[in-house]
């Protein structure tokens, strides 16, 4: 080999080196593999009721940009519903509220914008899905593909055969059903591996009971009693004992189904993260919601829990963060803070915040947009007074995360 040949190898590998860098240092963004331990989490929950447009998801991703976070929760499946292309869920029917009422589809993809703005932004993106929620209000979704109306075995159903009612909160899938866990599997898996999610982020992946005059009713079904006697041994539910075995089988069986979105959806793609928003207290999650979060965590299935410690008291705050935080035994908790409960001026979100950092808290998580940004969500009020108080929480709050950041530099 020649001098001049050596020489143009030995630049062909520099030129080489530095893309792989180049790439490598990308694909933290684009994969996930930029949430370690060592990197900040500052994360903010955005929800499907904040964006109908192209334009409110652009603005929604540059103001996270300048709020100062690192991270977005945001918001791709609601209701057995699809804020993105699927053909799997049809789509979320928020997204068609100024649209003719022709309309099939929004126009554009929602969650490949905002996975494109984030990463364009250095922002991480996790895909938020509600795990367990079928539908929502008195009555049905008026779509025939929806799962409440193509799979109404689905639904939980008590011991005369009766389905949960419709109500103001959410009716709910049966748990304890393997093709229901199927399908939450197959939508997870193909939306880890069709967008360039860092992560994804489960809500509801309990027992939503907060509206049930009697939780222990559901299921109570034929079918629900057989699979529990087939796991069990056990002859049914009538025996104290048995419903306490019951309650244990349930609690197992939403285990599983976070086990297998590890597993199955995912580990499809590497570097991915599984994070979820799980109850105050891990005590109360475990025994009153059976969501055992912090053995999750503790075994590695869930790489991030973020309590929901939704309070203006920081005394119950920093209690529950500490119970969150001895069950951890060490893994990522970053505390969901509610901001819509704390005073306009920012100061008891940012003491929550700052007794997080010093309980030894693994970064935080703000719920929600809305409540410091103009959103396209209905309900948000639009006054004059309530204008003011999200400009001047937005001031204090961005002010305050900006120095967290340089901080951490």
């Amino acid at each position: 080999m020649g001098v001049h040949t050596r020489r143009r190898f030995a630049v062909l590998a520099c030129l080489v080196a530095s893309l792989m860098a180049v790439c490598s240092a990308s694909a933290q963004v684009a994969t996930g593999t930029a949430d370690g331990a060592a990197s900040e989490f500052r994360a903010l929950w955005i929800t499907r009721w904040d964006y109908l447009t192209r334009a409110d998801v652009e603005r929604a991703i540059r103001e996270a940009k300048d709020l100062g976070v690192t991270d977005i929760m945001w918001q791709a499946r609601g209701q057995c519903d699809a804020f993105y292309k699927s053909d799997l869920e049809p789509w979320g029917r928020e997204l068609f509220a100024k649209l003719p009422g022709d309309a099939r589809d929004p126009g554009y993809d929602p969650l490949a914008l905002a996975v494109e703005r984030a990463h364009a932004a250095g922002l991480r993106i996790h895909a938020w899905v509600n795990v367990y929620p079928l539908w929502k209000g008195t009555s049905p979704p008026p779509d025939p593909a929806h799962a409440f109306n193509a799979h109404p075995d689905w639904r939980l159903h008590d011991a005369k055969g009766q389905p949960q009612a419709l109500n103001e909160h959410y009716v709910i899938v049966n748990p304890l059903l393997p093709e229901v866990q199927d399908h939450v599997v197959k939508v997870c898996r193909d939306i880890v591996t069709r967008y360039a999610v860092d992560g994804l982020h489960l809500d509801y992946v309990r027992f939503v009971s907060d509206t049930m005059k009697d939780p222990a009713a559901y299921p109570a079904d034929e079918r629900s009693i057989g699979l529990f006697r087939k796991a069990t041994g056990r002859a049914g539910i009538t025996a104290p004992e048995d419903q306490a075995a019951f309650r244990d089988f349930k609690r197992d069986q939403i285990t599983l189904l976070v086990r297998r979105l590890k597993d199955e959806a995912v580990k499809s793609r590497p570097g991915v993260v599984l994070t979820a928003a799980v109850w105050r207290r891990p005590d109360l999650a475990r025994d009153s919601y059976l969501q055992d979060a912090a053995a999750w965590l503790r075994a590695g299935v869930l790489d991030r829990a973020m309590p929901m410690i939704y309070t203006a008291k920081d005394e119950q705050f920093d209690g529950d963060l500490a119970a969150w935080l001895k069950e951890a035994d060490g893994q990522p908790v970053s505390p969901g803070i509610a901001l819509y409960m704390h005073g306009a001026d920012g100061a008891q979100t940012i003491r929550q915040i700052e007794i997080g950092g010093g309980r030894g808290a693994s970064g935080l998580s703000l719920f929600a947009y809305s409540t410091m940004f103009e959103s396209a969500d209905p309900t948000q009020l639009k006054d004059e007074k309530s204008v003011a108080e999200r400009a001047a929480r937005l001031k204090a709050v961005a002010a305050y995360l900006k120095k967290r950041g340089a901080e951490k530099k």
